[in-house]
């Protein structure tokens, strides 16, 4: 599964495109550690360690998250960067920017009431029914009980 959402950041960027699809994901991911208007270190911890398994960028982890979280800053919506994963994603790979999502959220063991509203936005604009998002929820609240 992770080879699928990791082919996808092998693309090439289209001329003319402004936002990328890493982009997009990492500003996604951005937008569940920045809800609750307080970033610790397992939240960044988990954002970077996502973008280092589904990406080849190696050193350049740290460039792609200082852009998105300047981008997410700067953004007006979600759906700028929903739109891209949209285009660009299939289901499988939605789900598994959904779970990572909740490991964002969940890195600090609790999930602030903020942070659930902005993954619910998010799996919306990804046009994700309702029963994916509670089962990526409960995957991940399992997982991490297991750990």
């Amino acid at each position: 599964m992770l080879k699928a959402l990791k082919s996808l950041f092998t693309l090439p960027v289209e001329q003319g495109e402004q936002i990328s699809y890493q982009k997009a994901v990492a500003s996604l991911l951005m937008e569940v550690m920045l809800a609750d208007h307080e970033v610790n270190e397992q939240e960044e911890a988990q954002v970077k360690s996502f973008l280092r398994e589904v990406s080849e960028l190696g050193d350049d982890i740290d460039i792609l998250y200082q852009e998105a979280r300047t981008g997410v800053e700067d953004a007006n919506d979600l759906y700028q960067f929903t739109k891209v994963v949209n285009e660009t994603a299939t289901l499988e790979q939605k789900m598994l920017l959904l779970k990572a999502l909740w490991r964002v959220a969940l890195a600090d063991n609790n999930i602030d009431a903020h942070e659930d509203h902005r993954i619910r936005r998010i799996s919306e604009l990804l046009f994700m029914p309702h029963s994916e998002f509670i089962q990526a929820k409960l995957f991940v609240q399992h997982e991490m009980k297991t750990e």
